[in-house]
């Protein structure tokens, strides 16, 4: 089992940004980016957040020992937006055919399918922790749009919240290699006055594999813990 740490810094400036989001795409009207990658960091994000007065509200009480879901469960399973930097060392592997493609995370175990048939989400979609994803190909570029998101949280351990109005929209180009760059907009009117941007690279890694979320849950932070489960644990690794 891996021991994955989160991470969640704040370094990028937006200029680093900007080189980012006005890179070349590739020639072909639709590109190929099936295979297996290594979430790069550092993360580059806003120095600034601009909240509104109900994001600043929900951040500035917010909780971490009593609102991280990873503090009762250390399974706890992982949501839209967190889960594209979601812990240190992250791989990623990209399937794909004409109708669909999926995006599976081996922090978490979390498995996003991103629908290419240009449908629109059901009108009875129910929101959920990953959305509903439609993706489309430009120029070799793929821009993934979700929305249906639930209340959540950008970094589980600052509290930047997401509503369910938000709408996520991210951007995958290569330049001169296999490496997939990455451009990241947040739009949610209910917590943010303008959109919030990120990039971040993920790293061509085909000698890499996503492993199964073996994960075992040692119960709250404030319980007693489970001298049995501990042992298995151990055992296992």
């Amino acid at each position: 089992m891996r021991m994955l740490l989160f991470l969640a810094t704040g370094a990028g400036m937006m200029s680093q940004f900007s080189a980012h989001a006005q890179a070349p795409a590739e020639a072909s009207g639709t590109g190929d980016f099936t295979g297996t990658y290594w979430g790069s960091r550092p993360l580059d994000e806003p120095e600034v957040y601009p909240f509104t007065a109900e994001g600043e509200r929900v951040q500035s009480i917010f909780d971490p020992l009593a609102e991280d879901p990873r503090q009762v469960d250390d399974c706890a399973s992982e949501s839209m937006p967190a889960v594209l930097w979601a812990g240190t060392v992250n791989n990623m592997q990209f399937t794909q055919d004409d109708a669909s493609i999926t995006m599976r995370y081996e922090h978490g175990g979390a498995v996003r399918s991103i629908h290419m048939d240009g449908m629109p989400p059901p009108a009875d979609r129910a929101h959920s922790a990953l959305g509903y994803s439609v993706g489309r190909w430009a120029g070799g570029e793929l821009t993934i749009e979700t929305t249906h998101l639930i209340d959540a949280f950008m970094f589980n351990s600052l509290g930047y919240p997401i509503s369910r109005q938000a709408r996520v929209t991210e951007r995958y180009w290569r330049e001169g290699g296999k490496n997939l760059k990455t451009q990241v907009v947040i739009d949610d009117p209910v917590n943010y006055t303008e959109p919030v941007e990120f990039a971040r690279e993920w790293i061509w890694s085909p000698e890499e594999e996503v492993l199964a979320w073996d994960c075992v849950s040692l119960g709250p932070r404030d319980a007693e813990p489970d001298i049995d489960e501990l042992r298995r644990l151990l055992q296992d690794l």
